[in-house]
C-alpha cells in the first residue's frame, strides 16, 4: 500500500467518486455530506463505536468517535471521466475508499462495465450501485460482477441518511482493508529480508570469505552425502584431492598478506581450470581440527585446497588431475610487477567401502598430502594405510615432545672436536637427547624435524642454550686458564631459529645472563638452512658475527651442496658430513671431493672439521691433507657433562678413561694439554 494512503485514513479524510449523467444528482450528493445535523452525529458516533469493536483496530488507527469524518467528492458524469478521476487518484497515492455508480448511463458504458474498469485500478474500492426499479435486477448485476463485499446497491430514490451511513461504513471498511493490507506487505517485506539474510549467512557460512570457494563447511556436508551414495552404490568411485602449496608462508612474509590473498585467488582460478565444472573445489581458512578418541590432528591452513572428484571411470583420471595441478601451480605467478613461483604437493585418498565419515576422508588425503610433501614437494602421494600408521606415530612423538618440553625430558651430551695437528680438544658440540616414555632414546633426525614444524623449536632451543652455557661455562670456570681459553662450545641452530630476528636477540641476552664469552660460542647450522634462509638469515648471522658469535656450517655435503656458502656467508668453519668421512678410504671419488673442499675451504679462508671419525686410517687421511679438526667415536662418543669433565681432568690415560670412552680410541694429557693418542 502507498504510504500517502495511510496518511489519508489517519486523517479521517475521506474521497468519494459520484460517477452519474444527471446533475441534480451531484447536487444532491453534495447537499447530504454539507449536512452536519444532530442525528448525522449520532450514526456516526453508533457506526464508529460499532466498526471499532468489531475491528479492533489501534488507536492510531479510528478517529474519535464523537467526530464526523471529512468527505471529500469527486464528480464524473460517465464512466471515462471517473476511469481518468480514479487513475488519477492512484498515481498521487490519494485513493478513492467509496464509488456511487449510477446503474444506466446512456451516453457511454453502463454502472456495471464502469464498476469493471475501477477495480482494474483498484480492488479494494468499495462500489455502491444506484439503480432505479426500472433499471436490470439486482441478480443481474451479481451474476456480471461476481458476489462479493465489496458491492452495494442502492433504490433511488435514496435518504440522506442512508447514505451518509454506506459512506461512513464502506469508507471505514476500506480503510481498515488498507490498513491491514500495509500490515500484510509489511509481514511479507521483513519476511523476505529474513529470508534474504538467511541466504546470506548460509552463503557465509559455506563460502570462503577471500577466494568465494566452498568452505571446509560445505566440503563435509558434500562429502557426507557422497559417502551416502557410495554405500548405496559401491561401483562408485571418488576422489579427495589435498593440496598444500609449497613455499607460501615465505612469500606471504616477504611480500606481505596483499601479495599473499592475491596469489591464493590466482591459484584458485588454476585449480578451476584443472577440474571439470561440477567438481567440488574448496579452500580452508586457518583453524585446526582434532579427530575423536586421540586420532589424527590435521591442521587446516589458507594455504590447503581441497578438490572432490566424482563418478571417475577409474584411478588413473584422479591421477591425471592430481598431476595437471601440480603442473599448472608450478607455473610463475605474475603478482603485481613481480614474478612469483611456488608449487604443491597433493594427496589422493579414494572414498571406499572402509571411510566412515567425511573426517576420515580428508584425513586420509592430509596424509597422503604429507607423504608427498616429505617426499621432495611437487609431488603426489596415495593414500595408504601404512600412511596412517606413521602419521599416528609422528602425532605421538608430537605429544611426548610437548610433554618432555613441560617436563624438561631433554639432557645434554658434549662430544669432544680434536685438533689434528697437536690432538688437543679445541671445542665440544652440543648433542640434544630425549628419551620418550617407553624408554626408548629417539635420534634427532627423528624428533628435531618435528619439533620445528610444530614450533617447539625455539623454546628448547632457548633451553640448550641456557642450559648448556651454564654446564659448560661452570666446567670451564674449573679448568686451568691454559685449557679453558682454548676450547668452544658448539650449538646446533635450526634455519627456523635464523630467521626468528626475536630468538637471535634471546640468544644474546641468555649469553649474557649466564656469563658465557661470545668469543667461546659457535653455532652450527645446516648448509640446507643456509640455502633456504635468504637475505633475513644472511643478516642474521652477520649480526651474530659481529657480536663475536662464530658461525659453523654443520654437514657439509649432505644434500644439495653448493661452495658457494663459503662466499655468501660469514663462515668460520666448515664441518663436513660423517657420510662423506666414511668413504674416503673405501671410496676414491668421496677422497677427492672432500680434499678438494678442505683445500678450497683452507684459500677462502675458513677451517674445517671432519665428523663422524671412526677409525685411525680415516684420521690419518684427513691429517694428510690439511684437515684442521675431527670428531667422531675414534676419540670420543658423546659424553654427559660430569664424564667430559673427568676426561678433561684426567692427567694420564688410565684404565677409568679406557672404560669411560671405549677401545676404539681415547684422549691423554701431554704437557698439562688433553691430546689424543696416536698422535702427539
Amino acid at each position: 500500500m502507498n504510504p500517502a494512503t495511510i496518511d489519508y485514513a489517519k486523517t479521517g479524510v475521506r474521497r468519494l467518486l459520484v460517477v452519474d449523467d444527471q446533475p441534480h444528482i451531484h447536487d444532491t450528493f453534495d447537499r447530504i455530506f454539507q449536512q452536519q445535523s444532530a442525528a448525522d452525529g449520532d450514526l456516526a458516533d453508533f457506526e464508529a463505536r460499532f466498526l471499532n469493536s468489531a475491528a479492533a483496530p489501534s488507536a492510531h488507527d479510528v478517529e474519535s468517535p464523537n467526530e464526523m469524518p471529512a468527505y471529500e467528492l469527486s464528480h464524473a458524469v460517465g464512466c471515462d471521466q471517473a476511469v481518468a478521476l480514479m487513475q488519477a487518484a492512484v498515481a498521487d497515492g490519494q485513493r478513492f475508499s467509496v464509488a456511487f455508480v449510477d446503474m444506466k448511463m446512456p451516453q457511454g458504458p453502463d454502472g456495471i462495465e464502469t464498476t469493471r474498469r475501477l477495480w482494474e485500478l483498484d480492488e479494494r474500492l468499495q462500489i455502491v450501485i444506484c439503480t432505479a426499479h426500472s433499471d436490470r435486477p439486482w441478480k443481474d448485476v451479481l451474476q456480471e460482477l461476481g458476489y462479493n463485499d465489496r458491492l452495494l446497491l442502492l433504490k433511488k430514490p435514496f435518504e440522506s441518511d442512508e447514505v451518509r451511513q454506506l459512506a461512513l461504513s464502506l469508507s471505514e471498511k476500506y480503510r481498515l482493508s488498507a490498513i491491514r493490507t500495509h500490515q500484510i506487505n509489511e509481514l511479507q517485506t521483513e519476511v523476505s529480508l529474513r529470508r534474504s539474510v538467511e541466504d546470506e549467512l548460509r552463503e557465509m557460512a559455506q563460502r570462503d570469505n577471500l577466494t568465494r570457494l566452498p568452505n571446509r563447511c560445505f566440503l563435509l556436508q558434500q562429502l557426507e552425502k557422497i559417502i551416502q551414495k557410495h554405500r548405496r552404490n559401491v561401483q562408485r568411485l571418488d576422489a579427495v584431492l589435498f593440496l598444500d602449496l609449497d613455499n607460501f608462508k615465505i612469500i606471504n612474509d616477504s611480500l606481505g598478506h596483499d601479495a599473499g590473498d592475491l596469489l591464493l585467488n590466482e591459484v584458485a582460478s588454476r585449480l578451476k581450470e584443472c577440474v571439470r565444472d561440477y567438481d567440488l573445489l574448496t579452500r580452508f581458512e586457518d583453524q585446526q581440527r582434532f579427530c575423536d578418541q586421540g586420532e589424527e590432528t590435521m591442521r587446516l591452513g589458507g594455504d590447503e585446497f581441497v578438490v572432490v572428484l566424482e563418478c571417475l571411470s577409474g584411478t588413473d583420471d584422479a591421477m591425471r588431475v592430481a598431476q595437471r595441478i601440480v603442473k599448472r601451480v608450478a607455473e610463475p605467478f605474475k603478482l603485481g610487477d613481480r614474478w612469483v613461483n611456488v608449487g604443491t604437493s597433493v594427496g589422493v585418498a579414494f572414498v571406499d567401502a572402509q571411510i566412515r565419515d567425511a573426517h576420515e576422508a580428508l584425513r586420509n588425503a592430509d596424509t597422503a598430502m604429507y607423504r608427498a610433501k616429505t617426499s621432495g614437494r611437487g609431488r603426489v602421494a596415495v593414500f595408504d594405510q601404512s600412511m596412517h600408521a606413521a602419521v599416528c606415530a609422528r602425532l605421538e612423538m608430537e605429544e611426548q615432545l610437548r610433554r618432555a618440553v613441560d617436563h624438561g625430558d631433554f639432557r645434554l651430551l658434549y662430544q669432544p672436536i680434536v685438533d689434528l695437528a697437536n690432538g688437543r680438544i679445541k671445542g665440544v658440540e652440543t648433542l640434544l637427547r630425549w628419551q620418550n616414555q617407553h624408554g626408548v632414546n629417539v635420534s634427532p633426525d627423528e624428533f628435531v624435524p618435528v619439533m620445528e614444524e610444530v614450533g617447539l623449536i625455539s623454546a628448547v632451543g632457548e633451553w640448550v642454550i641456557r642450559e648448556a652455557t651454564t654446564q659448560f661455562g661452570g666446567m670451564l670456570q674449573r679448568l686451568p686458564d691454559s685449557i679453558r681459553d682454548t676450547i668452544y662450545l658448539g650449538v646446533n641452530l635450526s634455519s627456523r631459529q635464523l630467521n626468528d630476528q626475536g630468538f637471535l636477540r634471546r640468544l644474546l641476552q641468555i649469553l649474557d645472563e649466564t656469563g658465557f664469552d661470545r668469543r667461546r660460542f659457535k653455532l652450527e647450522m645446516r648448509e640446507t638452512a643456509d640455502q633456504r634462509s635468504g637475505a633475513r638469515a644472511l643478516a642474521g648471522m652477520q649480526s651474530l658475527n659481529q657480536s663475536g658469535i662464530g658461525i659453523h656450517i654443520d654437514d657439509f655435503g649432505k644434500g644439495q651442496s653448493s661452495l658457494l656458502c663459503f662466499q655468501a656467508y660469514p663462515v668460520e668453519t666448515v664441518k663436513i658430513d660423517r657420510s662423506f668421512t666414511a668413504q674416503i678410504v673405501s671410496d676414491n671419488s668421496h677422497a677427492v671431493i672432500t680434499r678438494a673442499v678442505i683445500q678450497l675451504a683452507h684459500q677462502l679462508g675458513a677451517r674445517i672439521v671432519a665428523e663422524g671419525v671412526e677409525s685411525e686410517q680415516q684420521m690419518s687421511l684427513l691429517r694428510r691433507w690439511g684437515c684442521n679438526m675431527a670428531q667422531g667415536y675414534f676419540f670420543a662418543p658423546p659424553l654427559s657433562l660430569e664424564d667430559l669433565e673427568r676426561l678433561v681432568v684426567q692427567p694420564t690415560r688410565s684404565t677409568g678413561v679406557k672404560s669411560l670412552i671405549g677401545d676404539v680410541g681415547g684422549i691423554f694429557y701431554h704437557d698439562g694439554q688433553p691430546i689424543v693418542s696416536g698422535i702427539s
